[in-house]
């Protein structure tokens, strides 16, 4: 899609959702416009009033003070419509950036991890505020100034042209060369204003990962070299910055000489005229105001292109995100699940991530009297099946039945409802206690919290702080330990109430006594929860009803503990390495 496509459904936005302030704002242009155009044509009839056509008489006083109640009446009615002009126009930009920033946050929820997997947050939040703001501001310094410019243009032209054609002409002749100018540079502004935002992007990347990762930093001592890198990211920007000022600056110069070019000629040839008696002192006099009063509006020419330019350029980076397709969304006919379940069913799974194979032929299933446990090397799959469960992805073949539905057909809302994921890349808010836990239930009370924080072992440590559930947590838990960060975000899991849930290696930083307590705990829910455990630890699933043994993204070994102890395979070498490595297998 082009740039001046993108531009075009910005503009679009006023004129189907703000019609009335833009109208307003149009008809206080007209009047502001008009209002101040007005008073270089009636300091030019005072003027020839005081002389009375005889220069060399005495000057009447009084139509000077009349003009000067007229200006001041004048320019008060053209500061009120002024004021509505700008009040509109702003408001129209706030809506409009309301109304995208809406629409962005709500595609980046449902994009599918697809799309998260390539994109880097950092760029994401430049796009969401920098963008943003420069699409707001090009209501009132694009849209509006254009009519704006337009009409102190089109009236000034007429005005001095009524005047005398010749002298009209050369005040006049400053506007198509600044014109010409401004066009030159937009080009050149547009590049470099998208060069400057994919610049902010980087920068706002190495800072987000620096403070991300700050204690990671100083453990290692690598303050110098995390300065020097957003120094080298910094510096690039302010090159382009200061490309940018010397487009800006080499244009206003430039405009600025061409117009005191013109205004010289207009004196020089004016005066000759007034000599002549072809025009009188008046309307030289008003033919200058005229010129004075258009130099403001030509000059913000360069600014009307550069909010052009960077309103383009912001558009089409949005838009690269609004536009995006959303792959995992609900069919037309998806079922509401409300039923318990009774059996979760994995048939002949594969996927890919582009052209690397992740999974190749997986086939299960679960079900409230059958755990499963999944072990094996990092790189086997293991996380990706975890994420494929509650539908974070499209399978590229094979089938996810609930009681026998395919998961493809089910709402999002419920299916994600009735299957829980417990991450290992657990994530926590910048919040308490109590809003953390109940994230997935805002409306539990604090009975129901205590009781899934008691399960999840984590009660005693908050209700030891002075505050307890309302003790905020940090930034991403930062004050919490990983086995207290993990206790925390299964505590969720108890409150959800899923009937499916899925341990993505998300006890690991548990003690094994905790880990197995909190496992009864889990199997104390109901008869209805089927469990699914993915894990690096054989004491995390040797107690299942199925271990899965997986590796390169296919099921090598399947069975329970004592079977696959037997078979001495995989599975078992992996034992003795954790648990017996005096186990000899027979």
């Amino acid at each position: 899609m082009s740039i001046s496509r993108n531009l075009v459904r910005i503009i679009k936005i006023p004129l189907r959702d703000n019609k009335r302030d833009l109208a307003i704002s149009i008809i206080a242009i007209i009047f502001t416009a008009s209002l101040q155009m007005s008073i270089p044509y009636y300091l030019g009839l005072t003027i020839d009033k005081a002389f009375d056509g005889n220069i060399q008489q005495d000057l009447s006083i009084t139509p000077f003070i009349q003009i000067g109640i007229l200006v001041f009446v004048l320019s008060l009615l053209r500061g009120v419509f002024h004021y509505f002009h700008m009040f509109t126009g702003e408001k129209i930009g706030q809506s409009i950036a309301f109304k995208l920033r809406k629409s962005y946050f709500d595609k980046l929820q449902n994009l599918s991890f697809s799309f998260h997997d390539t994109v880097h947050t950092g760029d994401l939040i430049t796009k969401g505020i920098i963008d943003i703001e420069g699409v707001r501001l090009f209501v009132n310094t694009g849209i509006l100034r254009f009519f704006l410019l337009g009409i102190f243009i089109l009236t000034g032209a007429v005005l001095v042209l009524r005047i005398d054609l010749i002298l009209g002409l050369l005040a006049l002749s400053f506007i198509p060369f600044i014109g010409i100018v401004s066009s030159v540079s937009r080009l050149s502004l547009r590049q470099n204003w998208i060069k400057l935002q994919e610049q902010l992007g980087i920068l706002t990347r190495v800072m987000d990962e620096n403070l991300s990762g700050v204690r990671l930093v100083r453990s290692f001592m690598r303050q110098k070299y995390e300065l020097q890198k957003f120094s080298i990211a910094s510096s690039v920007v302010r090159k382009t910055t200061f490309k940018q000022i010397f487009i800006k600056s080499t244009s206003i110069s430039i405009n600025s000489f061409t117009f005191l070019i013109s205004m010289s000629l207009v004196i020089y040839f004016g005066a000759l005229s007034v000599v002549d008696q072809t025009i009188t002192i008046g309307e030289l006099a008003a033919l200058i105001a005229f010129m004075s009063i258009l130099q403001g509006p030509v000059r913000h020419i360069g600014q009307l292109v550069n909010s052009i330019a960077r309103a383009s350029a912001a558009s089409a980076r949005l838009y690269d995100v609004l536009d995006q397709s959303i792959d995992v969304k609900n069919n037309k006919k998806s079922i509401k699940f409300n039923d318990p379940v009774e059996e979760i069913k994995i048939e002949n799974l594969s996927f890919s991530y582009g052209t690397n194979e992740v999974l190749k032929n997986i086939s299960f299933s679960a079900n409230p009297k059958h755990s499963v446990g999944i072990v094996g090397p990092p790189g086997a799959g293991k996380t990706t099946l975890s994420r494929l469960l509650p539908r974070f992805y499209n399978l590229n073949s094979g089938r996810i039945l609930l009681n026998g539905i395919n998961i493809e057909d089910i709402n999002l809302e419920y299916l994600r409802n009735s299957i829980n994921l417990v991450d290992q890349d657990l994530f926590l808010f910048s919040d308490t206690f109590r809003e953390n836990v109940r994230f997935g239930r805002p409306t539990a009370d604090q009975k129901e919290i205590k009781s899934s924080t008691l399960k999840a072992h984590i009660y005693n440590h908050i209700d030891s702080l002075p505050e307890r559930f309302e003790t905020m947590i940090g930034e991403r838990g930062v004050q919490l330990s990983g086995g207290q960060r993990q206790r925390l975000s299964v505590s969720r899991t108890f409150l959800y109430h899923s009937k499916v849930v899925i341990f993505d290696d998300s006890t690991s930083a548990i003690d094994t006594q905790t880990e197995k307590e909190i496992r009864e705990e889990m199997n104390e829910l109901g008869e209805n929860i089927s469990l699914i455990v993915i894990a690096h630890r054989i004491s995390s699933v040797m107690n299942l009803d199925e271990i899965l043994y997986l590796d390169k993204g296919t099921i090598l070994e399947r069975g329970n503990h004592r079977e696959l102890i037997k078979l001495n395979g995989k599975y078992a070498t992996l034992y003795k390495m954790q648990i017996n490595p005096e186990l000899r297998v027979k």
